[in-house]
């Protein structure tokens, strides 16, 4: 039996430097031989070879469909929380998918339609239980700018094409990119984006129709018209919209006592916090319908009955009348483009926020939600569905129901599939005032007020991201806001980068002084310039000097820039006679000055 010394070597060309024990009558070099000749006999498998076996295996299998994992380990116990889950849900999405379709520029049933195929899809690919998928106020008023122009095929093919590019960011991987737009510049947005929501809705809450670009010109266009009022829609909007914040209000509150009394009257005042929006609009449209007058409100009127047509989403828009194309392919990637790009951003963001915030410390597959919401919004165009992701509202709601495992997303998908095929003739009495206070009851909690305060008393350049994208959300619109949002804040981290903070300080003596520096961050290519002057000009300042000393304690990273800045400042002082030492590198500081053979720094104390 060979020593274990011989056994455990790993690569053949470390054999000729082992020496064989005494007495041993093992030929090395033949040892070493036979290694590399058995080493090249073995054929190197194809590169597609080994990446259809990493792609078709088990694992992969049940990461990429999740349903494959939870389904084996589903139990009876779990059927009712998750039933009763999807049905709550169910009640609140519909009147908030027709509501949000208003928002969106589009006849009340595509929110309908935008509610269906997400809820199947996520139910075989989401990777947590809790995630609400379906259409929400930020994607409805980012779809409104191309469907209020070209129609709900816009929509349409906006949905198809967000989804192409989450699937794609998904499968690669490239979640990471959308980590440049920070917390600041989403809150800043959301923000923006709900104040313009209820802008939108006030005309419709007081009985009038109002018609504006952006939230200032809609609000000058509401008080232009402000003498149009209808005292019946407006006592119907406040009313309801006081109800659902008292219903909101009710659902949490919980009695402490003991007693199937006080159970039966929490599970009361729990549902009705749930379903209150369904309450709140069922009420509305039943008071109307009793009136019979159509004339007393402002109603949502015919909604188009049945199931949507399966079909391919329109890359063409046709006139209606005609059948001529009015804008091919091209014209009209090019007139979304815009859209396209922020939507699956804003989509991303949202599914993946709100999945985290529920996630209750388990670890997220971020990839699989991105893919799980792209392919939503794939299949979803298929069906006449426009944009949708995750809702926070809605999640809240499956997850305060006890939901178990992804399975509520089916059953609320088969509600509202119910809701389409039979329920829509009946849906001809909902007023418009009370989705109008379902809109602004469902966004006003989106504005991102406390978090200025805690900004203030941290970090208060974290306020100016937040207001330049609140502010530009509110005046150029919400699509151009988030982007100025997020090149603004590159903009101020490039700015640390460029002006580091260093402690520098003077040791006197009597013959001559040492000067120590210590950047108090990382020392990077914007920094170079900025970094040499400072450190020259204080030891100019410092009279007779003779040592100079780099305290690297606190930089874990330097880049090729920041390693010559350091080279040319130690070639500099040494040529007038002042010794440079670097202290306290780091393992991948010293490697990059030595990359760069910055010999002058001899005195390495690696930490």
């Amino acid at each position: 039996m060979l020593d274990d010394t011989l056994v455990k070597m790993p690569a053949p060309n470390a054999l000729n430097d082992i020496k064989p024990p005494k007495e041993s009558s093992i030929d090395i070099s033949s040892l070493k031989n036979n290694i590399v000749s058995e080493e090249e006999s073995i054929p190197k498998e194809p590169c597609h070879k080994r990446l259809a076996k990493k792609i078709f295996c088990k694992k992969t299998l049940y990461k990429r469909l999740p349903i494959l994992r939870w389904v084996k380990e589903y139990k009876l116990s779990y059927i009712v929380p998750d039933f009763i889950a999807g049905l709550s849900v169910g009640l609140t999405l519909v009147p908030q998918g027709i509501a949000y379709a208003i928002v969106a520029g589009l006849p009340p049933q595509y929110g309908l339609y935008a509610s269906i195929m997400g809820c199947y899809v996520y139910a075989l690919l989401g990777s947590t239980p809790y995630l609400a998928i379906g259409p929400t106020a930020l994607l409805s008023i980012s779809t409104y700018s191309a469907a209020s122009v070209w129609g709900p095929s816009a929509a349409i093919f906006l949905c198809f094409m967000s989804g192409i590019i989450e699937t794609l960011l998904g499968i690669f991987n490239l979640g990471f990119l959308l980590d440049f737009i920070s917390p600041t510049v989403i809150d800043g947005f959301t923000s923006a984006a709900a104040l313009t929501i209820s802008s939108t809705q006030l005309g419709s809450l007081f009985g009038f129709s109002v018609e504006g670009e952006g939230f200032f010109e809609t609000l000058i266009e509401f008080f232009h018209h402000i003498g149009e009022l209808k005292v019946p829609d407006t006592i119907m909007g406040i009313t309801s919209l006081i109800c659902l914040f008292g219903m909101k209000y009710i659902g949490t509150i919980k009695l402490t006592k003991e007693g199937i009394l006080y159970t039966i009257l929490n599970k009361s005042m729990w549902f009705i916090g749930v379903a209150r929006n369904a309450i709140i609009v069922l009420v509305c449209a039943g008071i109307a319908a009793g009136i019979g007058d159509p004339d007393k409100f402002r109603l949502v009127g015919n909604i188009t009955a049945g199931l949507p047509p399966f079909s391919p989403p329109p890359f063409q828009i046709l006139n209606e009348t005609t059948g001529e194309v009015i804008l091919g392919f091209g014209g009209l990637l090019q007139e979304t483009s815009f859209s396209i790009i922020i939507i699956p951003i804003i989509a991303i963001l949202e599914a993946v926020a709100i999945s985290k915030a529920f996630a209750k410390g388990k670890k997220l597959d971020v990839s699989q939600e991105m893919i799980a919401v792209g392919v939503s919004n794939i299949l979803g165009s298929f069906v006449s569905s426009y944009p949708v992701t995750g809702s926070f509202s809605r999640t809240a709601v499956n997850a305060n129901s006890g939901v178990k495992t992804p399975i509520s997303c089916a059953i609320t998908g088969t509600l509202v599939v119910l809701a389409v095929a039979f329920l829509t003739p009946y849906f001809y009495y909902i007023t418009k005032s009370s989705l109008a206070a379902v809109i602004i009851a469902a966004v006003i909690s989106m504005i991102e007020y406390h978090v200025v305060l805690p900004m203030w008393r941290t970090n208060k350049v974290d306020l100016v991201p937040l207001f330049t994208t609140f502010i530009a959300g509110l005046i150029v619109g919400l699509e151009l806001a988030i982007i100025i949002g997020a090149v603004v804040h590159i903009l101020i981290m490039s700015f640390g980068n460029a002006r580091p903070r260093v402690s520098i300080y003077v040791s006197e003596k009597d013959d001559a002084n040492t000067v120590v520096v210590r950047p108090k961050e990382n020392l990077v290519f914007p920094s170079s310039d900025y970094f040499v002057s400072l450190v020259k000009k204080r030891a100019k300042n410092a009279g007779t000097v003779n040592t100079v000393v780099l305290d690297l304690t606190l930089v874990s990273r330097l880049d090729y820039a920041g390693a010559k800045m350091l080279k040319s400042l130690s070639d500099e002082f040494t040529k007038s006679d002042i010794e440079v030492v670097a202290t306290n590198l780091s393992r991948e500081v010293k490697k990059t000055l030595t990359g760069i053979r910055a010999k002058k720094f001899e005195n390495y104390r690696i930490t």
